[in-house]
């Protein structure tokens, strides 16, 4: 298990795979959806990918809950997700 699998169990947030639909020639990884708390990915997700996603998702859920301030920005905000999963994913290397 990831260390951010791990740290979605510890936050109460649920991972599973679903269809995210087509979005013609940009590809949609993974969402995150607050309601639940819930990460979704894509079926169509390559393996190799999966830990980057969570991980990725896992920003915007801490944006969520408050623990991390959210950027008015959104390819900011997507930037900031990008940079923490790759350092949280530095910690499994």
């Amino acid at each position: 298990m990831s260390v951010a699998t791990n740290l979605c169990a510890q936050y109460g947030v649920r991972v599973r795979f679903a269809d995210l639909g087509d979005w013609g020639e940009s590809e949609l990884r993974s969402e995150y959806d607050p309601e639940v708390p819930e990460i979704r990915l894509n079926n169509r997700l390559a393996l190799e990918l999966v830990p980057f996603a969570i991980a990725h998702e896992l920003y915007h859920h801490r944006e969520a809950i408050g623990e991390i301030v959210t950027l008015r920005d959104r390819s900011a905000r997507e930037a900031a997700a990008d940079a923490y999963a790759a350092r949280l994913l530095e910690i499994e290397a």
